[in-house]
This record gives structure tokens, sequence and C-alpha cells, in this order.
């Protein structure tokens, strides 16, 4: 058979576009692995293409008259596309929410450019929204649910054999006027078996050079691989469980290190993104794994950009981390309440360890960062203060502050129904990350918004460590590359010239002060600054 895999573009209302937050491009993975696997049982002719990274990610092509922006391939070089391949199976990757809209308009444009081709989808959010995906989208044909690496092929078998998709695991697809879903339940034990991605299948160069990672780099060329599948822990929050399965499943050391190897050798990997949900929850495994990568002499920079669990990591292992060449440690704190995380969240963090570990990662000359959420379902007021004081006290080098999402299918989520903060239908895929939906007697949306503005200003500016005392350097480093996704932010250019003006670099500092006063005409404490340094 023909097998075409599709990554799809991003298309975004006019009011988010990437000016409010950037579009980044991701090494398509899964996808990557799916064509390693076909590749290694024969059979199938397959193709593939990143309709994201193939296209323009900066600027944004008008559609519907203005009202959406298109990142990526248009619709017809995307059908285009489908159509010169003529493929019998189109595989199209949805993994996140904000992937779903595009998505569904790829298995669209597959319609109408092969008409008679058969449309599978498959991701974290695809597998969780299958039913209702089917349901509302004539043009999807199949979801698979969780990972697909037997699934997919044992669905590949059934419809060239023309036999019946009642046995598959983990699929849904249409019979009977409806909706047809089995389960996942089985999941592959010793991953080490799977194939190492088909990174050849790609024009590797578009995810070196883009400079588009959605957490930070240091070094290029940089990739992303992953180490593990699921997460010992069951966070009220996360949806990953019913992708990964409920326990974690782990690589051996030593065949990480030989991707790593074939990343270094192949393509000069300076740096890697573990894009692990727990990458250090074995520490045994772990500690291999680092020492391993220190032994081998591979010189990367690495970091995990979903952060770190806190009650994994101790001296020892920071200090193999350090020597393996980790930067960056992002603690994922998420709350400074105790019982906000451990009753509600039901995350295990140790706030004992934590000021402890912060010391210990700084003073290894690692940057030292945390995730918190606020707005949370039963949180207060209160706690919500607690969280941003707490990030305060801690003297991170970055605090990241994200408006609490309600996941569909999450124990969080079913919480905010049944105590309706919220009603069936609220979430938006697309803004939901980042505009709260949830209204409760503590708080509203409007109020979380202007907390959450004031907490990154007055957090990772005003009061950020490294202007007050540490690294001016490091401080006008992170400044600028806010500065230079958002310069239409008017606070982060005026802190990136107090940083230059501590520094003594005056030029600089009133460079940063006049773009000040360019984002925003009335920022009173620029014109100031400008008049002190005479440059009014």
């Amino acid at each position: 058979m023909k097998v075409l895999f599709i990554y799809p573009p991003v298309t975004r209302p006019k009011d988010f576009s990437a000016k409010a937050v950037r579009v980044s491009v991701f090494f398509p993975m899964g996808i990557a692995y799916l064509l390693a696997v076909l590749e290694r049982a024969g059979g199938h002719e397959t193709a593939a293409f990143d309709a994201l990274s193939e296209g323009d990610i900066d600027e944004g092509r008008p559609m519907d008259g203005g009202e959406r922006l298109r990142y990526g391939l248009s619709d017809e070089a995307i059908a285009r596309k489908i159509a010169d391949f003529a493929p019998d199976v189109v595989g199209v990757a949805c993994l996140f929410s904000a992937m779903q809209w595009d998505a569904e308009n790829v298995c669209r444009l597959v319609k109408r450019a092969a008409p008679a081709a058969r449309t599978v989808l498959g991701g974290a959010h695809a597998g969780c929204m299958a039913e209702e995906i089917l349901r509302e989208e004539p043009a999807a044909d199949f979801v698979l649910l969780g990972e697909a690496e037997e699934s997919f092929p044992a669905l590949l078998a059934a419809l060239k054999s023309g036999g019946s998709f009642s046995k598959l695991d983990g699929i849904a697809y249409r019979a009977d006027g409806g909706v047809r879903l089995a389960p996942k339940t089985r999941y592959i034990s010793d991953i080490d078996a799977i194939p190492f991605p088909a990174r050849h299948r790609f024009d590797m160069t578009r995810y070196f050079t883009s400079a588009k990672s959605h957490g930070f780099f240091r070094n290029a060329p940089f990739t992303q691989m992953i180490t593990s599948r699921g997460c010992p822990y069951k966070c009220a929050f996360c949806a990953l469980d019913a992708h990964w399965g409920s326990r974690q499943r782990l690589r051996s050391a030593g065949n990480v290190l030989a991707e790593i190897e074939l990343l270094v050798e192949r393509y000069g990997i300076r740096e890697l993104h573990f894009e692990d949900d727990n990458l250090t929850a074995d520490k045994k495994r772990a500690l291999e794994l680092f020492e391993g990568m220190t032994q081998r002499g591979f010189h990367l920079s690495w970091h995990v950009p979903s952060g770190m669990a806190v009650n994994t990591l101790d001296e020892r292992l920071l200090e193999k981390m350090r020597e393996s060449g980790c930067y960056s440690v992002t603690l994922a704190i998420e709350s400074g309440d105790p019982e906000v995380v451990r009753k509600l969240m039901n995350k295990p963090v140790d706030f004992k360890r934590v000021p402890g570990l912060v010391k210990k990662i700084r003073a290894l000359g690692m940057d030292v960062r945390g995730f918190f959420m606020i707005g949370y379902p039963g949180e207060t007021r209160d706690t919500i203060r607690r969280t941003i004081e707490y990030a305060k006290e801690l003297e991170l080098d970055w605090s990241y502050f994200s408006i609490t999402s309600p996941i569909p299918k999450t124990a969080m989520y079913r919480t905010c129904i049944e105590k309706g903060y919220i009603k069936e239908g609220d979430f938006d895929p697309i803004r939901s990350f980042h505009r709260s939906i949830i209204r409760t007697p503590e708080f509203t949306p409007e109020l979380l918004r202007e907390i959450r503005e004031e907490a990154i200003i007055d957090v990772c500016f005003r009061n950020n460590p490294n202007l007050l005392k540490y690294d001016l350097d490091r401080a006008i480093a992170d400044f600028s590359s806010v500065v230079n996704h958002y310069p239409h932010f008017d606070f982060a250019n005026f802190y990136l010239g107090e940083a230059y003006r501590k520094k003594g670099d005056i030029p600089r500092a009133v460079e940063s002060y006049q773009n000040t006063l360019k984002a925003n005409p009335a920022h009173a404490e620029a014109r100031r600054r400008l008049q002190e340094l005479h440059h009014d």
C-alpha cells in the first residue's frame, strides 16, 4: 500500500498570531517512528511531509478575508503534494489540542485530492478526543489511541486484506451508523525493540536552522529525543495516562546512548532536548545514562523542556547531569501551596527539598527555572498569591506562570464540570492554554489574566534575581530573548534597558528605553530614564 504521513500546518485567529504566542517547529517524532517501523517491515511505499516547517512560520498568510493566519503550507500546496503521491492511506498527526482543526482540515484535503484514500489520525489529543472527532468530522476515517507502532501496521494489514477492525487494539472507527471504540489495552513492553526514528526521511536542516524550539536552546544544531514513555505520577491535570498507559516504560541507557551517538556522528548534533514526561524517575537508569554521555565524550549541551520532577532529583544526580552537559533545570513545582499540590493536583512535590535544589543547581552553574500554574480549580486568591511570592523567594533565573487549562478527559476537567466551573464545550483548543476558561467563587478568567501578567512582570523582570544580585549578563540574555520574540512588550524592553544601565552600557540602555516608548508612548519610567541619561 502507498502510505503518506502529514504533519499539519498551523492556522490561528488573527488576534492569536505568532506575535501573541510564537509558532514553534517540532521534529515530527511520532511520524518518524512509524516510518521506521514500516521501513523495517517492508511491503509498503511510504512518504511524509511536514506542512508546517516546509512553509512560512514567521509572518503568516491571511485566510478567510484576514480573519485567520496560516503558518506553513497553504491548502493548495498540501493538496498538490497529496495528489502527486496518490496515497491509499494517509496518517495525520494530532498531538495537541491546538492541532485539531488543522489535522481535520488535512483530512478534508485528502478527500479532495485523493478521494479513495483512508485517513488515520494519531497522537495524544486525537486519541483523547477520538469519538468526538469521528462524530463531527466526516473526512476522518480512523483514530488510533496511544502509541501506534503496533496498531498502525495492524490497521494497514486489515485494510489491505479487507478484514475486520473489531479485533484491533486501540482504535476508533465508524460502523453501523455510529462510532466504535476499542480501548488501548496492549502497550509495547520492550521499547528498545522499536527502531530509531527515521530522521533520514526528513530534511533535518529545517529543524536545525529554524531556531523555533518550544523552550530555548544554547547550541545548534539541536534536536529532540525521547528515552521513556509515560510517567509514574498520576497528576489530576495530566492526560498522558490515556496515551502512554498507566506505568512508565524505559529505554535502556545503552539504547539511548546508541541513538545519541548516531545523532552526533550523522547530523553533528550539539544539543539535545529530552522530551520525556519524567526523565529521572528511575534514578539508576538516569545515572547510567548521564555517566555514559560523559564517558563517551559527546560534549553535548542538553535540557528537558517539559521540566523535571522535584522528588526525583538529588545532589549526586544534579552533579552527573552537569558533567554530561545539562545547562538548565526547570523544576515542575506547580504551586507555592503544598495543600494545592497534594490535595488538588495529586502531585508529589517535597517542598522541603526545593530551596536546596535551587541553590545546588545554581552552584553547579546551571540555569534554574520553575513551572507554576495559577487558577487551579479549588484554589483561592490567597494560594495564588502564595505561589507568586514563593516563586519570587526561590530566586529562580526564570519562572513560567501558566493559566490552568482543564484538558478534556482529565480528573481536573471532570472536577470543573461537576462543580460548574466550566461547561461542556467551553474548552477552546487554540486559546485555552493561554486564556483561562475557569470561573469559580474565587476568581474569573479576567482576574487570572491580570494576575498572571503582573506576576510575570514582578517576578521575571522587576525582581529578577540576576538583574538585582547575581548575573547581569544572564538577565540581559533572558530579557533579550523575550524582546526578540515579542518586541511589542514594553516591560521587556524597559527592564532590558535597566540591565544595560546597571552594566554601564548606556547606548544600549538608551536604545531599549526608546524601544519601550515605541511599544508604549505612555511609559513614564522609560521617559524618566531617558531624561536622566539626557536622551529626552
